[in-house]
């Protein structure tokens, strides 16, 4: 049986998730300030959903992946719990965001999508937006001074 772990947005929308191992790092359930939202985390931690913590290791290894697919800069703190948790479990990540499912990609956790479409695993280049040099991460260029932009490959 694989733990789905859930990121934040599963609590905001009404979309069913088959399975039942459920598991959220405590940040996700810091991010509920809605009340539905929060009807659905308790109902659901009754029903088994556990709040686990990823261990540091773990924590490095996701932040790694998501410098290397160029998606650290707009990943949150969550975000990157959420990937070292499934990281950690073996579980699936269940969410919309791109971001956070194209790291979990480039470590090879699975994916499932609630409303949008899957999305593709991408890399990601930092160009500047004056003088065109690529760069290693966003900021400003070093040539021209410019600032520096998270660009499709």
């Amino acid at each position: 049986m694989t733990v789905k772990i859930l990121d934040s947005s599963f609590f905001f929308v009404d979309i069913p998730v088959e399975g039942n191992s459920f598991a959220v790092p405590s940040s996700v359930k810091s991010e509920l300030k809605d009340l539905l939202a929060k009807s659905k985390f308790d109902a659901m931690e009754e029903k088994g959903l556990f709040v686990a913590e990823p261990s540091k290791n773990s924590r490095k290894k996701a932040e790694a992946a998501a410098e290397k697919s160029g998606d650290l800069g707009v990943l949150s703190q969550t975000d990157l719990d959420v990937v070292a948790l499934a990281l950690e479990t073996g579980g699936e990540v269940v969410t919309d965001d791109y971001a956070l499912s194209n790291t979990a990609q480039t470590l090879g956790i699975t994916v499932i999508p609630l409303q949008q479409r899957a999305a593709k695993k991408r890399k990601w280049k930092f160009k500047c937006t004056g003088c065109g040099k690529y760069h290693d991460s966003p900021g400003f260029c070093d040539v021209c001074g410019a600032e520096i932009k998270r660009m499709f490959k």
